[in-house]
C-alpha cells in the first residue's frame, strides 16, 4: 500500500497549519513502519523533510473553484504519469490518499479493507449521507472514476464530494447555485452502470471527525484508525460552532471522555510545537 498525500497552491508552498502538519504526517508515518520509499507525497513545489522528497506535479492541477478538488486533478496527472496505475505485478496495488490534517492513529492492515473486486473504499460522514474524500482508499483499476468525477467537477463546478454523490446516483444540492443536481445514470455518464459496486463504502474509523461522536464512535471500528482535524483554529461558524479539536482529539474533552490521539502521536505533535 502506498501512504498518498498532495498539496497543491499557486503560493508554492505550504500553508501556516500545512507547513507543520506535513513534518508531523511524515513522522508519524515513519513512526507506524512506512517505508520512505512507500510515502509519496505530491507538491506543485520542491520539498524535503527527513528524506521524504516530494514528486512536483504542474501547478495547473490546483482548482480554482474549489482548491480541495485539486486533489482529483492531481491524481489524474500522477495516473497519466503512470506513477501510479501501473500494470502487471502492481495491478491490485492499493493507494491510501489522505488530506494534511487526517492524522493515522494505529496501524491499517491491507486485508481488514476488504477491496477485493472493489476499486474504491470511500467513507461518508456518518449520520450525513454525503461522500468524504478526506480519507479513502483506491486501487489501479479505478481511473476512470477519477475522470468521470472530475468530468462532473466541471460540470457544475462543484468539489469532488458533491460530484462523487452525483456519479453514484444521488441528487445533490449545491448551496453556491442553491439547485438540486440530479444524480447520473449510464445515460449521462456512459459506463457507470455498476459504480456502485465499484465503490464501497468504508467504516468511519478511517475519517473520524468531531462532529455526530456518539453515533460514529459507536459505529467506528476500534482502535479509531484516521482523526480528521485542525490544529489551527478555523472561524468561527454561529449556526455551527465546533469544539476546540486540540482539546477534543489530544486530551480527551469530548462528549465521549475519550482520547482519541493515542500517547504516541500526541509526543510527535508536542515535539512540533502542538500542546
Amino acid at each position: 500500500m502506498k501512504n498518498l498525500l498532495i498539496y497543491i497552491h499557486p503560493s508554492k508552498r505550504f500553508g501556516e497549519e500545512e507547513k507543520t502538519a506535513i513534518k508531523i504526517q511524515i513522522d508519524n508515518s515513519l513512526d507506524l513502519g512506512w517505508k520512505k520509499e512507500d510515502i509519496l507525497l505530491v507538491t506543485n513545489f520542491d520539498y524535503k523533510y527527513n528524506n521524504v522528497k516530494a514528486f512536483v506535479v504542474k501547478g495547473e492541477n490546483y482548482c480554482t473553484f474549489c482548491p480541495t478538488a485539486s486533489k482529483i486533478n492531481a491524481i489524474i496527472d500522477l495516473f497519466g504519469q503512470k506513477l501510479i496505475g501501473s500494470h502487471g505485478i502492481e495491478e491490485d496495488r492499493i493507494y491510501w490518499f489522505h488530506d494534511l490534517d487526517a492524522y493515522q492513529l494505529n496501524y491499517i492492515p491491507e486485508s481488514e479493507l476488504e477491496l477485493d473486486g472493489t476499486d474504491m473504499l470511500l467513507p461518508d460522514f456518518g449520520r450525513k449521507p454525503k461522500w468524504s474524500t478526506g480519507s479513502f482508499f483506491f486501487k489501479n483499476s479505478s481511473r476512470d472514476i477519477f475522470n468521470w468525477v472530475k468530468n462532473i467537477m466541471d460540470i457544475y463546478k462543484i468539489d469532488e464530494e458533491g460530484a462523487f454523490c452525483i456519479l453514484t446516483g444521488q441528487d445533490y444540492y449545491d448551496w453556491s447555485s442553491l439547485k438540486w443536481i440530479k444524480g447520473h445514470t449510464p445515460e449521462d455518464t456512459p459506463g457507470i452502470k455498476n459504480i456502485n459496486e465499484r465503490i464501497k463504502k468504508a467504516n468511519i474509523t478511517y475519517n473520524f471527525h468531531s462532529f455526530n461522536v456518539r453515533s460514529n464512535y459507536a459505529a467506528a471500528l476500534k482502535p479509531i484508525r484516521v482523526a480528521h482535524f485542525h490544529f489551527i483554529e478555523r472561524p468561527v461558524n454561529p449556526m455551527n460552532p465546533k469544539p476546540d479539536q486540540i482539546d477534543f482529539f489530544l486530551r480527551g474533552i469530548n462528549k465521549l471522555g475519550v482520547q482519541i490521539v493515542p500517547e504516541r502521536l500526541v509526543k510527535i505533535f508536542n515535539q512540533h510545537g502542538i500542546k
